[in-house]
């Protein structure tokens, strides 16, 4: 466990220490800059711009236990196994740990037209030791997300019957699209290269409208696409498609 931590945190094997449990964790932070919208150049253009970053992380151990063989001598553990290695006092099944950087870099911005746009840029890993049968999966996981979307307090249909009235009601017209890809890989003591066990690409695009048409009735229109690229041969390729149209009612 000392040296899976070692490895994988970007330690000196040589000066880590020999605990299995980390006395102090690693920090998560969420920050958020909103500065450039005082600048005048931004401020022209954005009622709100925003940079963010965060980072979760988090050490999990599914099971251990404790050996009752384990002795020490002149405050060094000397009990051994029958490879004549050393016996832990805590005896591990499993540990896992989970970085995610959510977002790596992300962006919102609120123009003065009412216009909206958001972008973020997402990261994790997620590495699970094994130690029963001396394996490690390791998945990997990085998705770009780009939304826009438009305000409008008094709309006015382009086409149709309605084309030249203006009504007084909210529109909301916003589209979000996202590129996800996940890869598992499975290393083993007795295999020189990583496996690829699973895994695929994720494209999605999901355009939305709401429009009020008075208090009591709300019209939403949507459409949902999602395909999905596998990396192995385990499964096909596969495309979903959904779209409709929704009539709220609200009784008060």
């Amino acid at each position: 466990m000392p040296a899976f931590l070692a490895a994988y945190t970007g330690k000196n094997a040589a000066t880590s220490g020999l605990s299995q449990l980390p006395d102090i964790p690693i920090p998560n932070w969420q920050i958020t800059y909103n500065g450039l919208s005082h600048i005048p150049f931004f401020s022209d253009i954005f009622d709100s711009f925003d940079l963010k970053n965060g980072y979760l992380s988090s050490y999990n151990v599914s099971g251990y236990t404790t050996l009752l063989q384990y002795q020490q001598t002149n405050g060094a553990v000397s009990s051994r196994d029958a490879n004549n290695d050393f016996l832990p006092y805590y005896q591990f099944s499993q540990v896992t740990i989970l970085e995610q950087f959510v977002p790596l870099f992300g962006a919102d911005a609120r123009f003065k037209n009412g216009m909206t746009a958001n972008l973020e840029y997402r990261q994790s890993r997620a590495l699970s030791l094994s130690v029963l049968n001396s394996q490690l999966a390791q998945q990997n996981q990085t998705a770009i997300v780009v939304g826009w979307g438009f305000h409008d307090k008094s709309f006015r249909f382009p086409f149709g019957w309605f084309s030249g009235t203006t009504n007084k009601n909210d529109m909301n017209f916003k589209v979000d699209f996202s590129l996800q890809s996940t890869k598992m890989l499975i290393y083993q003591a007795d295999v020189q290269q990583a496996q690829v066990s699973s895994g695929s690409e994720n494209i999605t695009v999901r355009p939305s409208i709401d429009y009020v048409i008075n208090q009591r009735f709300n019209l939403n229109l949507f459409y949902d696409s999602n395909i999905t690229r596998p990396y192995t041969s385990q499964t096909f390729n596969t495309a979903f498609t959904n779209f409709g149209i929704n009539l709220k009612l609200m009784l008060q």
